[in-house]
């Protein structure tokens, strides 16, 4: 019998991160097609458009842009220029990627600041169907680059490991 070893606290806390980001991901697509769904049942057959449907629709859908950004990043689903940066020496390579990241990671940082001051100054406005401040709709900004950037320094804590032992399970950080 071979003693099984307990994985490290961060891989757990990714992978609960991860459960959790996915589910929500998933919950807000079933809301929009349920609502979508709703929406054309009550339009076209009842002959009643509902009042909410549209507001709700794209509100979801902001939220469920905003909470996947992060997750398409880490998952390598944005566009990426790597064509020249794969070329090059892997020492400079690794000091390009990290530059890069830095980077992202500044804009990143001042659009979650800029995001949380638009959406205090902002919230107190209402929405028009639906009973919630605007406050919820554009927090999304702040709450979508402060995801990215996790995911950014995620990505350069792999970077900097370098390659893993290949007898050895492979560490993910974020898929």
């Amino acid at each position: 019998m071979t003693a099984q070893v307990e994985p490290p606290a961060l891989p757990r806390i990714v992978r609960a991160y991860l459960a959790i980001l996915e589910t929500m991901l998933i919950t807000g697509m079933a809301a929009v097609v349920i609502i979508a769904a709703l929406q054309v049942f009550f339009r076209y057959v009842v002959g009643a458009s509902l009042s909410w449907s549209e507001e709700a629709l794209r509100y979801t859908m902001i939220w469920i842009s905003s909470l996947g950004a992060g997750l398409a990043y880490s998952r390598g689903e944005m566009i990426g220029m790597t064509i020249l940066v794969n070329r090059l020496p892997r020492q400079i390579s690794l000091v390009v990627q990290i530059a890069g990241r830095l980077l992202v990671l500044a804009a990143m940082g001042l659009v979650v600041v800029y995001g949380w001051q638009f959406a205090v100054k902002t919230g107190d406005g209402r929405a028009v169907a639906l009973p919630v401040t605007m406050f919820w709709l554009h927090i999304s900004i702040a709450v979508s680059a402060l995801l990215i950037s996790i995911h950014i320094l995620a990505s350069m804590i792999g970077l900097l490991r370098g390659p893993q032992n290949p007898d050895a399970e492979p560490v993910v950080i974020i898929e």
